[in-house]
């Protein structure tokens, strides 16, 4: 069992990120669960929800304790800027509009206040959420504003309409593998290239809906800019009927070589970004698999626990009280439960320690509740990654 000491750390982080914002008005960072985000040091909004490509009226916003600062984890993500930009905002009169890269717009939306210039525009990993910062003329002098728009996603069936059938409804056994099939997977893995085109090509010979020689075709077809060749294989691996698909499909929210697809309503389709998850495995891993709980100083420690594919997790605790510091960090294994998962973690006599967790639900937010030893229970939260 983990041994009980003082543990610390990230209270400091969190401030000295906050020391870095030049104005009380700008835009300070997306909430970890992409419902809120910040406005200078310690002024906490909801985004406007966009309908029909249009948004109305101006964001909610409150005074949010140290606690509630801290308990947000926000990410701060790049400004679209330069010819790679995503996304540029223009304004005239009022009238903010938003659009893509290729002009089509993403929200218009009409300040109450003459817009002087466009600062900057971001968006939220997932392309959920839009921030805009703006100078505004109020009372004879230039403001810095910021408005925040949410797209929608996972409040509104995909922008074409097209959800696709989830491939499972729950989690069952996985089912035993040919050792003709298992061998060939072997030697795709380790093939590069041109050979592992072919490699994979074999796979699917011998068995068509092998879900992962789907997954890195899709992949090798998006990196070679064969994008319906690739949104195909990914159709075609969200069908119903394999167990494991349900795991690619949530790999490929985050792999690099689809990064480009974030936006595409087929590629959104197909992988499930738009709908509220139908597996246990898609409410632990389907944003990332990377759960937080906020540091409490002297009361409860910051929780980072990242779950990965493989089985494999990493768990970092850090403390903060009374000028005392601490960091602790596990590697271990995970395993799914009935009630949610069992962490695994080292013991100090070899083998490993045993580790419930039980995933509830917190109104529209799931929670990870842990039970490490007498010392640390933690309830975490997912964090986008």
């Amino acid at each position: 069992m983990i041994a009980s000491r003082p543990r610390t750390l990230i209270a400091v982080a969190v401030l000295v990120g906050l020391a870095g914002v030049a104005e009380a008005d700008s835009f300070a960072g997306v909430a970890a669960n992409e419902k809120s985000y910040l406005v200078g040091v310690a002024r906490i909004c909801a985004p406007l929800a966009v309908t029909d490509g249009a948004a109305t009226g101006m964001p909610s916003c409150r005074a949010g304790a140290a606690d509630d600062v801290a308990g947000l984890s926000t990410r701060t993500p790049s400004p679209e800027r330069g010819p790679k930009a995503q996304l540029v905002a223009t304004a005239k009169g009022r009238v903010i509009t938003v659009a893509d890269a290729a002009g089509a717009p993403v929200v218009t939306w009409s300040s109450p206040d003459a817009v002087t210039s466009i600062v900057d525009v971001w968006r939220s990993s997932t392309e959920r959420i839009v921030i805009v910062e703006y100078v505004v003329r109020r009372g004879g002098r230039e403001l810095h504003d910021v408005v925040g728009f949410d797209r929608g996603y996972r409040r509104t069936p995909p922008p074409d309409g097209g959800a696709i059938t989830p491939p499972v409804v729950d989690d069952p056994p996985v089912a035993a593998v040919d050792p003709a099939i298992a061998r060939a997977v072997a030697a795709a893995r380790k093939a590069k290239g041109k050979a592992a085109i072919k490699a994979w090509t074999a796979v699917l010979t011998l068995d068509a809906r092998h879900a992962e020689a789907l997954y890195r075709m899709a992949a090798i077809d998006a990196a070679a800019k064969r994008i319906d060749a690739a949104l195909a294989r990914l159709a075609a691996l969200a069908a119903p009927g394999r167990a494991d698909a349900v795991e690619w499909l949530v790999e490929a929210r985050f792999d690099k070589a689809f990064a480009k697809l974030v936006g595409e309503p087929r590629f959104r389709a197909a992988v499930g970004l738009d709908r509220e998850p139908t597996t246990s495995y898609e409410r632990l891993m389907g944003l990332g698999g990377q759960w937080e709980q906020a540091l409490v100083t002297c009361d409860r420690p910051e929780i980072k626990l990242a779950l990965r594919r493989d089985r494999t997790l990493a768990l970092t605790v850090r403390t903060v009280c009374q000028g005392m510091r601490d960091r602790l960090s596990l590697k271990g294994t995970w395993a799914p439960t009935d009630a949610g998962l069992e962490l695994r973690l080292p013991a100090l006599d070899g083998g490993h320690d045993a580790a419930p967790c039980r995933l509830g639900r917190d109104r529209d937010e799931d929670v990870l509740t842990c039970a490490v030893d007498a010392d640390l229970t933690f309830e975490a939260r997912p964090s986008r990654r």
